[in-house]
């Protein structure tokens, strides 16, 4: 094909015809420019399926990983409500009379207090996205604004997630393995208490704990507590459940 233009162009040479070779050369540019104009199109469609292709695979990865995180978040929610109203009973119980007071009510409402948080908050996959560029070929802003927004609110919720943890390793466990008979309270209460049998200590009432006042400013530090972090994972939640619903309408 070349050889044949370039014969094409010798011939008006040959026969000194100017104004047909001008024409001819320009017509041979617009050739040229239409063809590379082509080539580009064909490249950004096929750029186009592409990314199309990618972004359809990463939405459906990113969908498996918000239902997980749904399920996570409302058995959290449901584990925080527990300990949130196990703290308040044990507030309740502060200056009754302990002889209209259970010991195996307190060491059971005592065991949903020290419940550690465990913020198994999945984000591989948005992580990838977020680092490889995969979100912005999200032809969704409502998406988009959504998944940018999400890694902040996680944070918030590891962060007093981690503030609880620490509060109840440093404080409370310490003042409970002084204060409170484990070994009366799994036999009360553990699926396998009766195999170690009650305490020796007969003298010892759990109930006294009640006679402290580091105890109570612990108790109800875990219900205030409790309380912000429901509310953290109340507002994950709905934040999941609005990007679950868009990224079904998405595809």
């Amino acid at each position: 094909m070349l050889k044949f233009f370039s014969k094409i162009r010798y011939n008006l040479m040959e026969k000194n015809n100017s104004g047909k070779y001008l024409k001819y050369a320009f017509g041979e540019i617009v050739l040229v420019v239409i063809g590379i104009l082509i080539a580009l199109q064909i490249n950004n469609w096929n750029i186009s399926k592409s990314n199309s292709k990618e972004s359809k695979e990463f939405v459906e990865r990113l969908k498996a990983e918000v239902k997980s995180n749904i399920a996570f978040t409302e058995d959290e929610i449901e584990k925080k409500v527990s300990q949130n109203g196990s703290s308040l009973a044990i507030l309740k119980m502060f200056g009754q009379d302990k002889t209209t007071l259970s010991s195996k009510t307190l060491d059971s409402l005592i065991n949903k207090c020290m419940s550690n948080g465990n913020m198994e908050f999945k984000n591989a996959t948005l992580v990838e996205g977020l680092n490889t560029g995969k979100v912005a070929l999200i032809e969704s802003d409502s998406i988009k604004a959504a998944l940018y927004g999400l890694p902040s609110l996680v944070e918030e919720v590891r962060t007093v997630e981690k503030y609880m943890n620490e509060d109840l390793n440093d404080y409370f466990y310490p003042f409970i393995y002084e204060h409170i008979s484990f070994r009366q309270m799994d036999y009360e209460n553990a699926e396998h208490g009766k195999q170690i049998g009650p305490s020796h200590f007969s003298s010892h009432n759990n109930l006294n704990a009640l006679n402290y006042l580091k105890f109570e400013s612990m108790v109800d530090n875990i219900f205030y507590n409790s309380n912000v972090q429901i509310e953290n994972y109340q507002k994950l939640k709905i934040e999941l459940e609005n990007l679950r619903r868009l990224l079904d309408a998405y595809n």
